[in-house]
């Protein structure tokens, strides 16, 4: 089923790679004795959308790696030679002046979705440019920055695929080497050709401005995957691993089945032709994304085991005039035998250019009310009227908390110590799925749900010390948008939905959904 929190991703999820071996000067790879290729060149040619101060501008990115061609369970996965290029137009590179130098450099933090299956985790690849570059009078700029990036860890055999994210910049002025002008060349004609570019004067150091920190997001429906290996081996248990290993089948009801959530009430309904009461059991795993709007970023939640009393009370009129039917079903996560997400860590640039790292639990409060209203009869002729579409409307209302695990928070890799308690209190989580989106959904077969969330301010955080402002500031506030993606339902009674061993299937976290 669907549980609540979800999260905008605005780039599409591919599988394709394109290899930047021109534009990035990396070599295809380097070649074992016995002629085996051991590494592979990856990257993509991105469109980034940044806030400079004179608006938001366009930005070409070109990401390029070097990637192990296979990788094993257990076995860090690291990437090398990586480099980011970014072309900036000449209404962004005229925006730099404000940095009142000849030159500017450049510091990035762009954030990686590394996804291992229906499970991942978020890194930040950090770049500096090796030397200013002067900045022109007109036309645009090119930057390019380098560095050393973290390792990723694959716990289970399959493909890993690393997808680019946000993109955070620091533009600082530089002192660029200005080539000594050499002796004029005339023309055919005798006349002396024009300089290609005249650049400003220096400014004097005392002038130079604080860094200028730009947010970049992906433009919307691209194929932001820089590349992806095949990881071979056994199943490895790695105690930081993002998300829960599936084991057991569906949990175990409590005794009499579970109960709606009396915080959400169901919807209103037309006078009713059937009243039905026929609940059954089944179970499914949930994975997604969360935005926290401030950051500009997004966690990818880990798969969570939910499970799903179904049809608790059917209530339909099946007349050909209104041909209206409403499910009302009851939810609750279980990792554990605790009613909550997996513990998931992901890693944000606070104040634009600090990557910090925490561990969040998304800690549910009473039972997820699952309210699917659509029409009885989806075969006659359909009309749309006061108490429906003629699409099936799934609406998934939970009550959720955010705690910040204890001991895992760290402030461009030095450990924050928060306390034990640093956590939201409650809040409502509503996100939606209907059979006209695409993909579509159904409470059946899975599918995307997407929402809104507003996030209340934190408390309790910090030892001898109230931490609450820097969460509050980063973090609290409304307009989170969460992308959910519900694996096909396991039913207890058939298997329908489960593999071999009676498991519901955890699904592929979707990056965008129309409609």
């Amino acid at each position: 089923m669907r549980t609540a929190w979800r999260a905008h991703r605005a780039a599409a999820r591919t599988t394709a790679l394109v290899a930047l071996l021109a534009a990035s000067g990396l070599a295809a790879g380097a070649a074992s004795a016995s002629g085996t290729q051991t590494t592979m060149a990856s990257g993509a040619s991105l469109i980034y959308r940044c806030g400079f101060p004179s608006g938001a501008r366009q930005v070409q990115v070109t990401v390029s790696a070097v990637l192990p061609a296979a990788a094993k369970t257990g076995k860090p996965i690291q990437p090398a030679g990586v480099s980011l290029t970014m072309a900036l137009p000449s209404a962004a590179a005229a925006g730099l002046a404000s940095l009142h130098s000849a030159a500017v450099s450049a510091a990035t933090r762009l954030t990686i979705s590394a996804s291992e299956g229906s499970a991942g985790t978020s890194v930040v690849w950090p770049g500096v440019a090796k030397r200013p570059v002067l900045r022109p009078a007109h036309g645009g700029l090119t930057l390019t920055t380098t560095g050393e990036v973290p390792p990723v860890t694959a716990s289970s055999a399959g493909e890993v695929i690393l997808t680019a994210a946000g993109l955070s910049v620091a533009f600082t002025a530089g002192q660029a080497a200005v080539p000594a002008p050499g002796p004029a060349r005339p023309a055919a004609g005798g006349a002396a050709p024009a300089p290609a570019s005249a650049s400003p004067a220096p400014v004097p150091e005392s002038t130079a401005q604080a860094p200028l920190a730009v947010n970049c997001t992906l433009a919307r429906g691209q194929h932001a995957a820089l590349g992806a290996l095949v990881v071979t081996g056994k199943a490895h248990r790695d105690a930081h691993r993002n998300a829960a290993e599936p084991t057991g089948k569906c949990p175990k009801l409590p005794a009499g089945g579970l109960k709606l959530n009396p915080r959400f009430p169901p919807p209103p309904h037309p006078p009713l032709t059937l009243v039905g009461h026929s609940p059954s059991q089944g179970c499914a795993f949930t994975t997604g994304y969360a935005d926290v709007r401030k950051l500009k970023g997004a966690a990818l939640i880990a798969p969570a085991l939910t499970n799903v009393d179904q049809a608790l009370t059917a209530l339909a009129n099946t007349t050909n005039k209104v041909n209206y039917l409403q499910l009302q079903n009851a939810a609750q996560l279980d990792f554990h035998g605790l009613h909550q997400f997996p513990p998931s860590t992901a890693t944000f640039l606070t104040f634009g250019f600090v990557p910090t790292t925490a561990t969040i639990e998304l800690i549910e409060h009473g039972t997820i009310n699952i309210f699917v209203v659509g029409p009885a009869n989806p075969f006659i002729h359909c009309q749309p009227n006061t108490f429906r579409t003629c699409d099936s409307v799934a609406t998934v209302y939970s009550r959720l908390s955010a705690r910040i695990a204890p001991g895992s928070v760290k402030v461009n890799g030095v450990p924050l110590n928060v306390g034990s308690h640093c956590e939201t209190p409650p809040f409502d989580a509503v996100v939606t799925g209907t059979s006209a989106s695409k993909p579509p959904y159904s409470i059946q077969f899975g599918g995307p749900l997407t929402g809104m969330v507003t996030i209340p301010p934190f408390r309790n955080c910090g030892v001898g010390e109230n931490l609450n402002p820097i969460f509050n500031a980063a973090i609290s506030g409304p307009q989170n948008f969460n992308l959910l993606t519900q694996g096909e339902l396991c039913s207890v009674i058939g298997a329908f939905g489960c593999d071999k061993n009676r498991l519901p299937v955890p699904p592929q976290p979707l990056h965008q959904v129309t409609g």
